[in-house]
């Protein structure tokens, strides 16, 4: 359980409840972008952030966690400063200038894949597996423009 659905649940809030407040600004609003939220599958924009501080009587920064907070654009730069108050602030997350992407593959596929397979082809973690591919996919692409570059000239 996140703290969204936490400090919902504190206050005796349904998802619908919530749902029905955010689509006051978001008409697209419904149960599902909630439980979405809820479960960490996507973030709020900074708009419905906003009306979920007012809902839940919380600042962000006690619905999310600051690297959240930095992929909305809605970092410590815009969060009120504690420092006036004597409160020492956080040092910048350790994955500041980072970006979040997200893609699904399908069921039968992931279950297909053995639990050793980062272990046994040298990579300590997904992430670290993700970021070797894209610069591989860079340095294909690189490769390709140059010699359409070439053929073209």
């Amino acid at each position: 359980m996140n703290r969204l659905q936490e400090r919902r649940l504190a206050l005796e809030l349904t998802q619908p409840q919530v749902s029905a407040k955010l689509k006051e600004m978001e008409p697209r609003a419904d149960v599902g972008m909630v439980s979405r939220y809820e479960k960490g599958v996507c973030l709020p924009t900074a708009p419905q952030l906003s009306v979920l501080e007012a809902l839940y009587g919380l600042p962000r920064t006690e619905l999310y966690d600051l690297e959240d907070l930095d992929l909305l654009g809605c970092a410590a730069a815009e969060l009120p400063s504690q420092e006036s108050e004597g409160v020492e602030t956080a040092p910048p997350p350790s994955h500041a200038g980072r970006y979040r992407k997200c893609y699904r593959i399908s069921r039968e596929f992931a279950e297909s894949l053995p639990d050793d397979l980062l272990g046994v082809c040298g990579y300590s973690s997904w992430q670290s597996w993700h970021d070797a591919a894209l610069k591989r996919l860079v340095g294909e692409y690189a490769a390709r423009k140059k010699a359409a570059q070439k053929r073209g000239a």
